[in-house]
């Protein structure tokens, strides 16, 4: 079911105890990868919304399998390359 807002409504949940704590299921459909992280917020009219927290790629671990000392070496620093012939305005 999608409303006027573009929302998609997956299902009804209740809060379930876990130690000190109350949880709340979110469906695999929902298409939300493990792991991801969220900030819980209540507004004004106690509705809670999760926000997905936009993290930095560069301090996640999405790049963490990359060698970049390997591709610098593939690709060369173009920043840091010697001018030749003609681009040298010296």
């Amino acid at each position: 079911m999608i409303n006027k807002n573009n929302e998609r409504v997956l299902g009804e949940f209740v809060t379930r105890r876990s130690g000190n704590s109350l949880s709340l299921t979110v469906p695999a459909d929902a298409g939300i990868p493990e792991g991801k992280k969220y900030v819980l917020v209540v507004t004004g009219d106690d509705t809670l919304e999760y926000r997905a927290i936009h993290s930095n790629p560069w301090l996640d671990g999405t790049y963490s399998d990359i060698n970049f000392r390997a591709e610098l070496a593939d690709t060369g620093n173009y920043g840091l390359e010697k001018p030749i012939g003609k681009q040298q305005t010296d």
